[in-house]
């Protein structure tokens, strides 16, 4: 090493390097930025989270106001169909009436079935769109968690940074390490 030229130790020992406070300040402003980060992250994760699903739930409702009017208007057709039949088979002989009641009877039983095997399955379809909101849901409460832990390990990194930095300062009183853990801290 030359011993003419000066090294950086004695340089900062003099106080000729600005260069910490400035540090300081960018240190705080990458602090700053990461938690505002964050917080639009999470603020776009609920957004999202809200929006899906109130989109499940519309269109949940949707689909099932249409399978239950499509049910009804299946049962009241076959209701409808029912009641001609009875009164067709009134004029005929006792013989055609017997054999038109039992299709009636029969269409009724079909409709019904049919209805219910609708509505089967317009609940099978809400209980899968519930389903997926609760799994997008978690899914973007992991991502929130792991970004939360993220900024965690963001401050605790800055922190180690500042400890070092104050290590290297003449002491103060108001240390960089108190004010980053003060600005990490949300206010009340």
């Amino acid at each position: 090493m030359d011993e003419g030229a000066p090294n950086d130790l004695t340089t900062v020992a003099t106080g000729q390097t600005p260069g910490y406070a400035a540090l300081g300040e960018r240190v705080a402003g990458i602090l700053e930025a990461a938690e505002e980060a964050a917080e639009k992250i999470r603020e776009a994760a609920r957004r999202e989270a809200a929006e899906l699903e109130r989109l499940a739930a519309v269109e949940a409702e949707r689909v099932k106001n249409e399978l239950t009017a499509d049910a009804r208007t299946l049962r009241t057709e076959a209701e409808e169909y029912a009641r001609d039949m009875r009164l067709a088979v009134e004029a005929y002989a006792t013989q055609h009436r017997r054999q038109a009641e039992e299709e009636g009877r029969k269409i009724v039983t079909d409709a019904e079935q049919q209805s219910a095997s609708m509505k089967k399955s317009a609940e099978e379809m809400v209980r899968q769109v519930e389903g997926d909101v609760r799994r997008r849901e978690e899914q973007l409460r992991a991502e929130v968690r792991m970004l939360e832990q993220r900024k965690r390990d963001s401050i605790e990194r800055l922190r180690e940074i500042a400890a070092l930095v104050e290590d290297v300062l003449p002491s103060r009183e108001d240390s960089l390490s108190r004010d980053l853990e003060r600005r990490a801290t949300p206010s009340s």
